[in-house]
């Protein structure tokens, strides 16, 4: 598997995390969204690529089986991905986050759905659950409390739609999942400055044990 590490070496840090990258991004992009994250003091990013420049072939509301082997063989790679961060133990979840953008931002998803309880956080920038909408199960036990999600999304954007973006907080919130949405008016399929600062803000309160480094 293709990493690239950003941020505080291994073994030093207190928080880590994992950034995946959208279709035809790749990890560079993923690095450069760390730097643009302001390379929060205290945070070490794994920076997981796929082979061929996408997580999966189809869309992400296609059925889910329209995207096999593919979706489960991208969810094995944040598996590894995290499990670097968290150095094999020595960091607990409630210490990771996933972060991802678009493909990467599905899969992201994916993989807290497969996976509770292995991140403390999940950052979504523009990403909706797999599969054909209005079909994803809601088990009966809050499989997902304790998590804290930044899920956001656009009123204009065509990969992945608001009602998308929605469905996905009704159903991460039915789950116990501590989500918070923001639908912005107008911005296209990128990360934008307001989004950055947001998650910024969501990390910066994993404890107040570090902040933003100062612009040099």
């Amino acid at each position: 598997m293709m990493i690239q590490e950003v941020g505080q070496p291994r073994g030093a840090a207190p928080f880590a995390g994992v950034l995946l990258h959208g279709r035809g991004i790749g990890p560079q992009g993923k690095a450069d969204l760390a730097v643009r994250l302001g390379h929060l003091h205290g945070i070490r990013w794994v920076v997981p690529g796929s082979n061929v420049g996408s997580w999966y072939p189809n869309r992400f509301w296609d059925p889910i089986d329209a995207n096999e082997p593919f979706l489960t063989e991208a969810v094995a790679r944040c598996e590894e991905a995290l499990e670097e961060a968290g150095e094999n133990g020595r960091l607990p979840p409630e210490q990771l986050a996933v972060v991802g953008f678009s493909q990467g931002a599905c899969i992201a998803l994916e993989y807290a759905l497969r996976h509770p309880g292995r991140c403390g956080t999940l950052i979504v920038f523009t990403g909706g659950l797999m599969g054909t909408p209005g079909t994803h199960p809601k088990p009966p036990a809050p499989s997902l409390k304790g998590l804290r999600v930044l899920l956001t999304g656009s009123d204009v954007d065509e990969w992945i739609p608001e009602k998308s973006t929605r469905e996905t907080a009704q159903v991460l919130e039915s789950l116990g999942a501590k989500v918070t949405l923001r639908i912005y008016k107008g911005r296209t399929h990128v990360v934008c400055d307001e989004e950055l600062a947001e998650a910024q803000t969501l990390l910066t309160s994993w404890g107040g044990q570090f902040c933003p480094q100062p612009a040099i």
